[in-house]
Parts: structure tokens; C-alpha cells; sequence
């Protein structure tokens, strides 16, 4: 890019920037005062962005509220929770129901409820335990599979996310490369790195590899783009899995009670061993589940004996009363979304809103690819062409960053700046989707993407 073109581009960011910072000055003063407590002023990586982070103050539905006081479309959920929206009734009466429980109690009766739901519901589901994140799904239920196999390898496909433990942190792009510093080469040493949709690979690595407990993966490979999956591809990988006597684990922590009623595993018709469940699972409270074969989770059982292989696994506060609560209200509702065919309403209301955001994109020139998945979608801004996960992974990520920005004077939260997530909710009507697309259109017409996104870094 030229000097001149530089430039241009300096005076359409700073304009955006110079709009987002009139709008929300509550949050700029916050943010002064937050980083002095909290790192960067946030309590997480993904909740930063530049200038200062969007400090919110509550919502209602699709709707949500900065400290400003002003209202967006929210098309994050918290990246994801929230697929009931913000603040639903029927989550609210249920905890309130039990407020006279106390935050914990050892076994409660919840527990067994929201179990009993879970086998009703997920396909794999034999036996249920349950934990405090995704995170901890995901190690629980690797260590079953380790336990119940006596192996300790994992594979792992490039482009999945798992979760925050050290040894899944690694190859979230096309290369094996850590997710930052603090991960030792040891951590990953068990872990054996992929690529997904490659049926070859994974056949020769479990014939030539013995050690390998499980195959784990994400349907729908959200981390590295929302490429997904093909049916055949999984029925291919549960072939392989059953044949060499390794464990298939589904990482449904996105697309659980998303995709469908029984998540990934019911749209694709493929049952795995084991899989783990959060985000929408509990409506925004805290709470993730590990469920599969009766066999494997057996692992977890402390009555077995000497002679049979056993793990251990608790937690404090992995039956907390109000998650429990929420989470058998929240799979209750889903049960009568699913009777309403509320699944593939919300999948095609996504649909329009894709087939709205091309049709806008194309007009005013800016080169555009977007991927769907049920009520999920990932934007690139590029002219790059054709794409696929190696390339998507090599795209400037400024010009989004800026489109999601601007969005926000318009009062729509597509994604938090900088981040590619986009979820739309059971909540979201017709009547947001136009707004989007609205809103869309005065972004494109205010600011000269098409030249943003022409003139953004290469990258080779």
C-alpha cells in the first residue's frame, strides 16, 4: 500500500474511532478506572478491544445497554451463553423458585433432575457428570477417555478450541503453535495435531499410533472459522474410532442446544462416547456437563474396585443451586422450541441474515465471505477470493475489527471488535435481522470499506 492509500485509511479508522469514542464516554472514564484494578481493565483477552472496552450495564432479550445508556442488537450473547437472550423469564422464576435453597448443598435433588433431561435429550448420554465451566468438561472427559482406555495420547484437529487447558492450547490456526506463552512443550507432549476433513491423516495416525485414548473435536470448528463438518466425514471418524478401540469425544460447548434439540450429534446422526456440554446448556449461569457411555463413565464411579481402572474427579461448586435451576428451566424450554420447530426458525432467520449481509456487501463493492451454521455466522472481509481455513487464517482482521466497531454507533453488537463471533438467538426477530441489515447499509454508506478492505495488509 502506498503512502497516499495509508493515509486513507488512517482518516476512515480514526473517524470510526472518533464516532465510537463521542458515544460512549462513561465507558472511556470506566475503563480508567478499571485497568488501575483489573488487567487491561477486563476479565478476560476476548473482552478487550482498542481504544477502551464497551462496559455494558444489563439487557433484556436481543437487547443490551452500555453504561451510556445506549441500546444494541446483541449479536455476541457473551460469545455465546445467552441463546434464551438476556434476562429470560422462565430462567428468572426458575432460580428465584429456589432461593430459599442456599447457593450449595451436597446432593442436591436438582442434580439428578437435570440429569434425568440430559439422557431424555442427547443422544450419547447414558450417565451424567456435571462440573463448573467447559473448560473443565473437556479435561474431565479426557481423562475418562484416558482412564477407561489405559492410553494417554489425544488427537486433536487444528482450527478446534477446547477450552483453557494447557494441553489443548495449541494449534488453534493451520499451524501447531501455542495459543501464547506459559505452555510448555510438556503440557503438549500427549496431544497429536491434526488437520479436520482429512480422513487419511487420521486413519494412518491411529494405525501407526497404538497410545491414543481419544479423537476429540469441535463439529463445528468454530475457533478456526466456522468451517463445520460433513455428515460423511463424522460417520468416517466413528468408523475409525470403533475399529481401532479409541474413544470419539464431541466438544458440544458451541453447538450444544444450538444446532439442534441434541446438539451436532442429533443433526449429523453420529453418536460419540463421550461429549461435553456449557454455554447454552445454563442460560449465562455457571455449569458444564460431561455425558456418554455407561462404560466409560463408569471411570468416574468410586465404588469400583482394586482391579478396575478408576479417576477422580469433584469440584466445590459443580451443583450450584441456581445453575442447576436455570439449566433444567433453560433445557425445558428448548424441548418446547424443538416442538415448535423453533431450531430450524431460528437457523433460517440466520439464513436471511446472510443472504441480506452479501446482497449489501456486494452492492458497495466490498468483497465478503461468510460462513453459516445453524443460528451461527463468521465474517471475512477480503479480497482474497476463494477461501477456505488455511487462507481464512492469514486474513487482516482491521477491516472487521473497524465494521464491528462502526456497527456499534449504529446500535448493533455484531461481535465484540476484534473477535468473529457472531450468534443469533431464539429471542432475535425479523424485525433485528432488518435492523442489522439497516444498520449495515449506513455503515457502508458513511465509511469507504471497499477501500479498506483493498487496501488492507497482505498477508502471504
Amino acid at each position: 500500500m502506498n503512502q497516499e492509500n495509508k493515509n486513507e485509511s488512517k482518516l476512515i479508522r480514526q473517524r470510526i474511532i472518533d464516532e465510537y469514542i463521542r458515544l460512549t464516554p462513561k465507558s472511556q472514564k470506566f475503563f480508567e478506572r478499571s485497568e488501575k484494578a483489573l488487567v487491561a481493565g477486563v476479565t478476560g483477552n476476548l473482552r478487550f478491544f482498542k481504544p477502551y472496552p464497551l462496559y455494558f450495564a444489563g439487557g433484556q432479550g436481543s437487547l443490551i445497554i452500555d453504561i451510556d445508556d445506549n441500546e444494541y442488537i446483541d449479536c455476541f450473547l457473551c460469545n455465546g451463553p445467552l441463546q434464551l437472550g438476556h434476562r429470560p423469564k422462565k430462567i428468572l422464576e426458575a432460580i428465584q423458585q429456589h432461593d430459599s435453597t442456599g447457593a450449595l448443598v451436597v446432593n442436591p435433588m436438582l442434580a439428578t433432575e437435570v440429569a434425568e433431561r440430559l439422557i431424555e435429550i442427547i443422544p450419547s448420554a447414558e450417565r451424567v457428570r456435571f462440573v463448573s465451566s467447559g473448560t473443565e468438561a473437556v479435561m474431565t472427559a479426557i481423562r475418562c477417555a484416558r482412564g477407561a482406555t489405559g492410553k494417554s495420547k489425544i488427537v486433536k484437529f487444528l482450527g478446534h478450541y477446547h477450552g483453557q487447558s494447557d494441553q489443548f492450547l495449541v494449534g488453534l490456526g493451520p499451524s501447531s503453535t501455542p495459543v501464547g506463552d506459559g505452555i510448555p512443550q510438556s503440557s503438549i507432549a500427549n496431544t497429536l495435531l491434526l488437520p479436520y476433513g482429512n480422513i487419511d491423516a487420521l486413519e494412518h495416525t491411529l494405525e501407526q499410533e497404538k497410545d491414543i485414548a481419544a479423537v476429540l473435536l469441535d463439529p463445528a470448528m468454530h475457533a478456526g472459522g466456522l468451517w463445520g463438518s460433513q455428515k460423511e466425514y463424522l460417520s468416517d471418524v466413528r468408523k475409525l474410532t470403533i475399529k481401532h478401540g479409541v474413544l470419539l469425544i464431541f466438544d458440544e460447548v458451541i453447538t450444544g442446544f444450538r444446532l439442534a434439540l441434541g446438539g451436532a450429534q442429533e443433526l449429523y446422526n453420529v453418536t460419540p462416547d463421550l461429549s461435553t456440554f456449557a454455554k447454552a446448556l445454563c442460560a449465562g449461569e455457571k455449569l458444564g456437563a460431561i455425558v456418554g457411555r455407561k462404560e466409560v463413565m463408569d471411570v468416574l464411579d468410586p465404588r469400583r474396585g482394586r482391579k478396575q481402572s478408576a479417576i477422580f474427579q469433584s469440584g466445590t461448586t459443580n451443583d450450584g443451586t441456581d445453575a442447576l435451576a436455570a439449566t433444567l428451566a433453560a433445557l425445558d424450554q428448548y424441548i418446547g422450541i424443538n416442538n415448535e420447530d423453533g431450531f430450524n426458525r431460528v437457523t433460517n432467520l440466520t439464513k436471511d441474515l446472510v443472504t441480506g449481509l452479501r446482497k449489501i456487501f456486494y452492492a458497495h463493492d466490498v468483497p465478503c465471505h461468510i460462513n453459516q451454521l445453524g443460528p451461527m455466522l463468521q465474517l471475512f472481509l477480503t479480497d482474497q477470493g476463494r477461501l477456505n481455513f488455511e487462507t481464512s487464517s492469514k486474513i487482516d482482521l482491521q477491516p472487521l475489527y473497524l465494521f464491528t466497531l462502526a456497527l456499534l454507533s449504529e446500535g448493533v453488537l455484531f461481535a465484540l471488535p476484534g473477535s468473529t463471533h457472531v450468534y443469533i438467538s431464539f429471542c432475535h426477530s425479523e424485525d433485528d435481522v432488518r435492523k442489522i441489515l439497516q444498520s449495515t447499509k449506513n455503515i457502508l454508506n458513511r465509511y469507504d470499506f471497499s477501500f479498506l478492505v483493498n487496501n488492507a495488509r497482505k498477508v502471504p
